[in-house]
């Protein structure tokens, strides 16, 4: 009995001494395929130093995130610790990432993965055709970030199928031949319903993605030549984050504008050595803050050291739509649709019908910086923008002109609005 025991704990022990030697090598091999630059602990602290430098310096959404409560100083402490313990290049790309997601995403900051910088690229190929030479030169400065040497060494290693931050090192082909949802759907495909009670059109578009612009110009222009019988056109944005200003003022503005209308906007930001070269690109002519009228130098004085005018001018259409134009806006509508929502505020070119939106609509695209030793992209936006009463667009958003109330659907609104 006694051997047979022995026996027993003989043979435990050698499974469990071979279990621990594969466990040992699957964890080193796995340690190996994330370990993709084979960057230094020092190199890490130093992109982190880096970027945090950028942000204080450029970001400017810093009162947004104090008011919500949020201590900058004590992340920035917490994360630079974390920092130097991560054990992998692909840790330290999560770890990036989970710095900036502690800051609320206001204004779009974040770190690009794998996914997201495929979709950038996807979009400059898609836009060279659509962008006259001025908005070519406007976006230089984003193109020298995805494309220079170290960012592109980086994400060539990154999974760009899925999101999130994994190496191709050891991805099983059939799953990089996957894609993320988001991707094997087909583009956002435009809805139109007609009302006989009342007499309505409806338009939905879900994305003002620069890959739908040719897409959907045709199928537009007919569908508005076919309105003019038809009193009133309903466009639903509620579930449009966003994509290219050119899309909504291209498809929607300049073919129904039915006058002349101009929509002001006052953008705020901190001039820097590292957003002076991205704002010179955009041609903003700025001036110092101590300029600028009230009320946006008492609210805004002491937050930022210049400030710009964006004026956006349409001439009218030659044959646009007649009827009146309403569109239906939720918190998802942002960036891009964001602008939309404020242009048809500002101007009245539509009545807006929903909850407060979204917010950071921009007067231009985020801006990218690419971090020195690893090449990992950021984004956000450079300017703060303002609603025309003063009060900040992000955090805020767009008041709609006719707010529904808790458990109304803005379309039934509507339609009850125009019966």
């Amino acid at each position: 009995m006694c051997g047979k025991m022995r026996t027993f704990f003989c043979v435990a022990g050698i499974f469990v001494l071979a279990l621990s030697a594969v466990m040992a090598f699957v964890q080193q091999q796995n340690i190996k395929n994330q370990t993709i630059l084979g960057m230094t602990a020092e190199q890490k602290l130093s992109d982190f130093d880096t970027l945090c430098s950028v942000l204080d310096e450029s970001y400017p959404f810093w009162n947004e995130v104090a008011q919500s409560g949020i201590d900058k100083n004590e992340i920035y402490r917490t994360y630079r610790g974390s920092i130097t313990n991560t054990k992998t290049d692909i840790a330290f790309f999560k770890e990036i990432s989970y710095f900036l997601k502690e800051f609320g995403g206001f204004g779009h900051l974040s770190a690009l993965d794998g996914h997201m910088y495929r979709l950038y690229m996807n979009a400059l190929s898609a836009s060279g055709s659509t962008l006259s030479e001025q908005e070519k030169r406007n976006i230089q400065p984003l193109i020298e970030v995805l494309t220079n040497a170290v960012s592109q060494k980086t994400y060539e290693f990154l999974d760009q199928s899925h999101e999130g931050f994994r190496s191709i090192s050891g991805l099983k082909e059939e799953y990089q031949n996957q894609s993320t949802p988001a991707n094997t759907q087909a583009l956002p495909q435009l809805v139109t319903k007609f009302y006989d009670s009342p007499n309505a059109a409806y338009l939905k578009i879900d994305s003002f993605d620069l890959m739908n612009y040719k897409r959907d110009q045709g199928f537009l222009s007919e569908f508005y030549m076919s309105l003019k019988d038809i009193p009133y056109l309903i466009i639903d944005l509620r579930e449009n984050s966003g994509g290219s200003d050119l899309y909504w003022q291209d498809l929607i503005v300049k073919p129904n504008v039915k006058e002349s209308v101009t929509s002001e906007r006052y953008y705020f930001f901190n001039l820097s050595g590292s957003n002076q070269d991205y704002i010179s690109a955009n041609g903003i002519y700025f001036e110092p803050i101590s300029a600028v009228r009230e009320p946006y130098l008492s609210h805004y004085g002491h937050l930022f050291s210049h400030y710009t005018v964006d004026k956006l001018s349409f001439d009218m259409a030659d044959e646009p739509y007649q009827g009146e134009i309403w569109v239906l806006v939720s918190d998802e509508v942002y960036s891009a649709s964001e602008n939309f929502a404020m242009f048809c505020k500002n101007t009245g070119f539509a009545t807006l019908v929903g909850t407060a939106t979204g917010g950071d609509g921009g007067i231009a695209d985020p801006m990218l910086i690419s971090l020195p030793n690893s090449g990992l992209i950021v984004r956000f936006s450079a300017f703060y923008g303002t609603n025309a009463d003063g009060s900040g667009n992000e955090a805020n958003g767009t008041a709609p002109n006719i707010m529904i109330a808790d458990g109304e659907d803005a379309l039934e609104k509507c339609l009850e609005l125009l019966s």
